[in-house]
């Protein structure tokens, strides 16, 4: 429930594909999480839905951060329990089919999380710990908490890229994967997408 303080208080949007931003207000932005297109780049993002952007909104009113700064809105989209404990230079490794190799750092937790790519079962890594179960880590237990608020679910995120969209999947491993990791590569008279981790092809994601 908003309050007489955050009265005209906005939310500063920065598109991961173009880095342009700009600002709306709470009481236009969506109960829900959604997707639409930049304003700037016309590339589909995704859009937090209201009592996220509320958490986010509230975190660059109180630094201060003015609205045509790119780097420090990237910043801030990193997710609300930063605020509340920053995980500094922790990398988190997943033990999970699709996640041997790739290292994420917090921000790319959330992405994974709140596409569901990850759960509170899966084991993760922190740093050189011993494995536990991603939902007992303090860093990533608000990530969990804020997932169950939501009434839908983000189109998937590339596992390696987390900051994009996977619009394709490998037809070997079923591993999603962003445009810059199913190059399309020609042979012959025919052009198909390539898998950059394990050389299979690759198709398009069905659109729901």
């Amino acid at each position: 429930m908003s309050t007489r303080a955050e009265e005209g208080l906005k939310y500063t949007f920065t598109c991961p594909s173009c880095n342009g931003n700009f600002s709306i207000a709470l009481e236009k932005i969506p109960p829900v999480q959604a997707r639409f297109r930049c304003p700037h780049c016309q590339k589909p993002m995704d859009f937090p839905s209201r009592d996220e952007a509320r958490v986010y909104a509230r975190l660059q009113a109180k630094s201060g951060r003015p609205p045509d700064t790119p780097k420090a809105a990237r910043e801030t989209a990193a997710a609300p329990a930063a605020a509340e404990e920053s995980s500094g230079g922790t990398r988190f490794q997943v033990q999970k089919s699709g996640f041997e190799k790739d290292v994420y750092d917090r921000r790319g937790m959330r992405n994974l999380i709140r596409t569901a790519a990850i759960d509170e079962s899966d084991l993760v890594r922190v740093d050189d710990a011993e494995p536990v179960r991603a939902g007992t880590l303090p860093y990533l237990k608000s990530l969990f908490a804020l997932r169950k608020q939501a009434r839908g679910t983000p189109l998937p995120c590339c596992p390696t890229h987390t900051e994009k969209v996977a619009f394709f999947q490998c037809l070997d491993t079923a591993r999603p994967l962003c445009e810059e990791c199913a190059p399309e590569k020609k042979f012959g008279a025919t052009s198909i997408r390539v898998c950059q981790h394990c050389g299979g092809t690759a198709g398009e994601v069905a659109s729901a």
